[in-house]
């Protein structure tokens, strides 16, 4: 069937409404085209053959548990066509549980760039993303409808799929401080899954997030909190400044070159297999292990890795504050992973936990270095151990600290 595509399914003319549909809605161009604000609650299919599926010039608000689709289909190497699923030049606040796609775009739009064809289109607002949301090219844009700064700040909660096909999945213009929750898939092709745009952003990620591309929270001053009971795993990201281990166990396995101060909140574990720049500050109750970072500042736990590995490493400084432990194992053949520190260390107290996997005399001949240093600083409160017949004693150098093993003596003795 071949629509005439200057007729939209259902247009609003110079004004707003509401539209409530359980069936099928189709025009030549837009699905629905309104001049004004428009409500829409959708549990059918809305397709606009050569435009969007909505097309509104004012504010929007839609629920969709069904399918609607923006496309390109008609007559497509004659006609320009942006095919968009939601096309929202002001406000938008939706809620998905179903489909939203722009299926295809050609030619060029009035200022004669590649028209692009985005799942979502909009000037800015809320989004609540319990389905999927996919473009041709880009998955959610926001801005102005030219690429420029968008009309107001972003609240995206994503619990679905949210992708690009040839682009980007989200992007985000202007300086408005926005905030993005990711507990599903967001993915770009281009390499690009979230862009924030400017302004003070954050990113909170939850144990379902999936990010395919990178991930980069734009210029001003951006936070990234990790946050789920369950932990999970995040990537890293570009031109984030704060990184914050709210709640959970978590694995970094991408860097975080931007961060300026990060935090490991009392509770939390942060399992760092890359390189942190800045400085991380452990709280009480907290662990920090692996991998590299600036600066370190402890008041929890700081856990060597299992040997053999040894990724722990400090470029600058670390600090053990008063009461904070620092975990050290001795593997098979007294293998073990030494602390390495670029400047200082200062011990202020802390506590040493040991614990062996093989006890055994073979010990009493050795001495393992559990520090490396240009300088230590202040002593080890205490020790603790999980040795039977085997008492520790620590041997302190300008540069070192060293572990080294006597035998008990017997009770009474």
């Amino acid at each position: 069937m071949r629509f005439k595509e200057s007729y939209s399914g259902i247009s609003l003319n110079r004004a707003g409404g509401t539209v409530v549909n359980h069936g099928i809605v189709g025009g030549g161009s837009n699905g629905i085209k309104a001049t004004d604000d428009v409500a829409l609650l959708n549990s059918g299919l809305i397709r606009g053959h050569k435009g969007a599926g909505l097309k509104s010039k004012g504010d929007a608000q839609v629920t969709n548990y069904g399918i609607i689709t923006g496309a390109d289909t008609q007559r497509p190497k004659q006609n320009d066509g942006d095919g968009d699923g939601l096309d929202i030049d002001k406000l938008a606040r939706i809620r998905n549980y179903g489909i939203i796609e722009g299926t295809g775009a050609n030619g060029a739009d009035k200022n004669g760039a590649p028209n692009t064809s985005e799942g979502i289109a909009m000037g800015g607002g809320e989004i609540h993303n319990y389905g999927v949301i996919r473009g041709a090219h880009h998955g959610v844009l926001v801005d102005n409808g030219d690429l420029g700064p968008a009309h107001g700040k972003t609240r995206l909660v994503n619990e679905g799929t949210i992708s690009g096909h040839n682009g980007y999945g989200v992007k985000l213009i202007g300086a408005f401080n926005d905030s993005i929750t990711n507990n599903g898939v967001i993915s770009g092709t281009n390499g690009l899954a979230l862009d924030m745009g400017g302004g003070d952003d954050v990113l909170t990620v939850r144990n379902g997030a999936q990010f395919n591309g990178t991930v980069d929270g734009g210029s001003g001053s951006n936070r990234v909190i990790l946050e789920d009971a369950k932990g999970g795993t995040f990537s890293g990201a570009r031109r984030m400044q704060h990184l914050k281990v709210s709640t959970g166990a978590w694995t970094l396995n991408g860097t975080l070159d931007a961060n300026q101060q990060g935090r490991v909140h009392s509770g939390a574990t942060l399992i760092n297999q890359s390189r942190i720049s800045g400085a991380i500050t452990v709280e009480s109750g907290g662990t920090y292990t692996g991998g590299t970072v600036d600066r370190l500042n402890v008041a929890g736990t700081l856990r060597l890795d299992s040997p053999p590995h040894s990724r722990t490493r400090i470029k600058h400084d670390l600090h053990m504050e008063h009461g904070s432990s620092l975990a050290f194992s001795v593997g098979k053949g007294e293998a073990h992973s030494t602390l390495k520190v670029g400047n200082r260390v200062n011990l202020d107290g802390a506590a040493l936990n040991l614990h062996v996997d093989n006890e055994s005399d073979e010990l009493l001949t050795r001495q393992l270095r559990v520090i490396d240093a240009r300088q230590i600083e202040g002593r080890f409160d205490a020790i603790t151990s999980n040795l039977n017949t085997l008492v520790p004693e620590l041997i302190y150098t300008r540069t070192g600290v060293f572990i080294s093993f006597k035998r008990k003596a017997p009770a009474g003795a």
